[in-house]
């Protein structure tokens, strides 16, 4: 699952990386049997991985509603967060699904872009 905050551009890389990685290690702290912030592969079995590795002009990451290179082609849908619930799995969603969504799911607005906290 990708959180994904739109940014407003007025915040540097590394300011938006500092705040990923704080608010990822916040989450961490809070919960840590059920999340990591660690890339290693062997340490995050069975916790949820939070990648704020992601916020950096040489990463990437999957668009909204891209088909990733995988068997059956399924869909990075965007979802809402009353319905994570119902989520079973990453692959669950295939085009059709998106098409079938697309014809009875309002339009979500977008989300206005946002600016990083000031410090304290």
């Amino acid at each position: 699952m990708h959180v994904t905050v739109p940014l407003a551009g007025k915040d540097k890389w590394g300011p938006v990386k500092s705040f990923a990685g704080s608010l990822a290690n916040e989450m961490v702290a809070g919960a840590p049997d059920a999340y990591i912030a660690s890339m290693s592969k062997a340490k995050r079995t069975g916790k949820i991985f939070i990648d704020y590795f992601r916020n950096d002009y040489t990463a990437t990451a999957i668009a909204d509603y891209g088909v990733r290179a995988r068997p059956g082609a399924p869909v990075a849908l965007p979802i809402e967060w009353k319905e994570l619930t119902k989520l079973q799995s990453a692959d669950q969603f295939t085009i059709k699904d998106v098409l079938k969504r697309a014809k009875t799911k309002r339009a979500r607005l977008p989300v206005p872009p946002q600016t990083l906290p000031a410090e304290n």
